[in-house]
């Protein structure tokens, strides 16, 4: 038997044959070939450089995007309370203008804020504190046309414009949003919100009816959500201030408004200037009837007409109710722009909006006598507006696919009835099959003491899109996140007064003891 060893080493010594009659061998250069070759190192690929945020931003300047013509791309640098976003530009069909902010640390959400009047303009900032600080994308338009918020001039014989204002701009604007989305972050939105005000609160409603799908959570603030009702009311109101001594002076309105602060403001248990327990509080204009003469200190009959106008039911002819008209408060502070005109001049926006719908989408007439308007003999007109302009209570769809929606109105709101909002509330109760139904996707406050989306004597700032966010992403409800509203010195900013956000239809009752000025001193009672 042969050694292990010498045949391993033969086998070696045999190797190098081997490879000479296979036509191997040496190099040339008397060197063996090597009989395990290193391979030669890979070369790594530079890495990819990643793209900056400025980078990332310019891509959108000049460039078309799902039907869009995107303009400017800037990036904005972070400031005090705001963080670095790159802001975005377009237009759609030449008309239709949009904003989009686009933080450079996002929270994988998104936020459209509405507009008011009858848009004109883009208003991109939230009406809620963490809209503007929570990373979100931001988005707004102008609701297809430019101007001023008080001219309705744009709607007259056209079309587009009426159809972009009505009910399309909104959804239309947030189908390019989120092709930019993708663009920017390489995925969707995870939850996508609205929030809005006043004509931003009937978007916020038209989203939720024909677009249920838009977005997961809608705030709706002091909704102007039928345009053809609340405006018809508006222009009665303004009738009646135009009757022979049917107007109201500056001292009228305060006398009415000091009145009704005097019967009311102790129903919430404190005398504290804001009027909490509104279900409680009424008011009969005729109390302040003149017995002696005109006088500052008193109400005329035909003025007592005029206010018994604003705070009664507009009725069509059959008895049917138009409008609930508006509750008592806050007078001194909300006619005089709203209703008298006294602060710009002497016409209520109330009667210039109004006008506005009379005579460029109804009656197609810009030199149409607004006081003659008839809405009997308009009534087709009326209907026809409204399938464009109003939204309907049916919320079965977005609340089928999730959604939630936050209702809230200020009780002094001199815009728009709180009254109306209570309407809408019930409607949506008869529409989806019962108030639990509804209950479990819709919450609704009133914020006592507060004017039309802001102002008045009662705390205004209230975040609800961090609210309605809790509440579809984690399902806890509103009304258990003990939210509380404050009231903001201008100039500081520092909190002054603070109040619970009550469900309706509880308020905030002072408690008997405690800071008058600290919600800790009041819970949220029915009576």
């Amino acid at each position: 038997m042969r050694n292990p060893l010498s045949m391993a080493g033969y086998a070696l010594l045999s190797i190098p044959i081997l490879l000479t009659a296979c036509g191997g061998g040496s190099d040339g250069a008397g060197n063996w070939p090597v009989l395990f070759p290193t391979p030669a190192p890979t070369q790594t690929p530079p890495p990819t450089p990643v793209a900056t945020a400025q980078e990332k931003c310019s891509i959108f300047a000049g460039a078309s995007l799902a039907g869009a013509a995107l303009k400017e791309a800037t990036l904005v640098p972070a400031a005090a309370g705001a963080a670095e976003y790159c802001k975005v530009t377009g237009i759609l069909h030449g008309t239709l203008n949009f904003e989009v902010h686009l933080p450079t640390v996002w929270n994988n959400k998104l936020l459209y804020a509405g507009g008011g009047g009858w848009d004109g303009s883009i208003n991109i900032t939230p009406v809620s504190p963490s809209g503007a600080t929570a990373g979100y994308v931001l988005v707004a338009s102008d609701g297809g046309r430019q101007g001023d918020a008080l001219d309705a001039s744009a709607f007259l014989n056209n079309p587009t414009a009426q159809a972009d204002f009505g009910y399309l701009s909104i959804h239309s604007v947030n189908e390019v949003t989120k092709e930019i989305v993708r663009k920017r972050y390489g995925s969707d939105a995870a939850f996508s919100y609205f929030e809005g005000c006043s004509n931003g609160g009937r978007e916020a409603l038209i989203q939720a009816t024909r677009f249920p799908n838009d977005f997961d959570g809608i705030v709706v603030r002091a909704p102007a959500y039928s345009f053809t009702e609340l405006f018809q009311a508006f222009v009665a109101n303004g009738k009646a201030l135009a009757a022979p001594g049917g107007q109201l002076s500056d001292a009228k309105v305060s006398l009415i408004g000091k009145t009704i602060t005097a019967q009311c403001d102790a129903l919430d248990g404190i005398a504290d200037g804001i009027v909490s327990n509104q279900e409680a509080c009424t008011f009969n204009p005729a109390v302040l009837r003149c017995t002696a003469g005109d006088a500052d200190t008193c109400l005329t009959d035909q003025q007592i007409t005029t206010a018994n106008t604003i705070y009664s039911e507009l009725k069509r002819k059959d008895g049917t109710t138009v409008y609930p008209g508006w509750g008592p408060g806050g007078e001194d502070q909300g006619w005089p722009l709203w209703v008298t005109g006294s602060a710009i001049g002497g016409t209520g926006l109330q009667f210039r909006f109004g006008s506005g719908l009379v005579k460029y989408w109804v009656t197609g007439d810009p030199a149409f006598n607004v006081l003659g308007f008839d809405p009997e003999f308009y009534s087709a007109g009326l209907r026809l507006a409204a399938t464009t302009l109003d939204a309907t209570p049916d919320l079965r769809s977005f609340f089928g696919q999730g959604g939630k929606m936050i209702l809230a109105h200020g009780t002094n709101d001199w815009a728009i009835s709180y009254k109306g909002s209570i309407k809408y509330f019930n409607d949506v109760a008869t529409t989806v099959g019962g108030a639990s139904t509804r209950d479990a996707s819709m919450e609704f406050f009133l914020q006592p003491g507060v004017q039309h989306c802001a102002g008045g004597v009662g705390p205004d700032t209230v975040d609800l899109v961090d609210a309605v966010a809790k509440w579809r992403e984690g399902g806890t409800k509103p009304s258990t996140q003990n939210i509380v509203a404050t009231k903001l010195d201008s100039t500081t900013k520092a909190p002054v007064l603070a109040r619970p956000l009550c469900k309706y239809p509880t308020f905030p009752k002072y408690k008997g003891s405690g800071d008058v000025n600290s919600a800790d001193s009041y819970s949220c009672q029915s009576s």
